[in-house]
């Protein structure tokens, strides 16, 4: 039985991929290129926040 915790990092993981996919979009047109705007943080912040989440043990 998946676990709350495993769904929810999982989701974590993959919505900083999107925003990820999201930003380079962006940067590859130009725009904010120059840089660190908020979709870089949640990009970096948003898959370390998921993985560190399904590492820790909440039992």
């Amino acid at each position: 039985m998946i676990s709350i915790q495993a769904i929810v990092g999982c989701a974590l993981v993959l919505s900083g991929l999107c925003v990820e996919n999201v930003a380079s979009r962006s940067w590859r047109v130009g725009v904010g290129a120059d840089r660190l705007d908020a979709r870089a943080a949640l990009a970096l912040g948003l898959p370390a926040l998921g993985l560190a989440l399904m590492a820790a043990l909440l039992a």
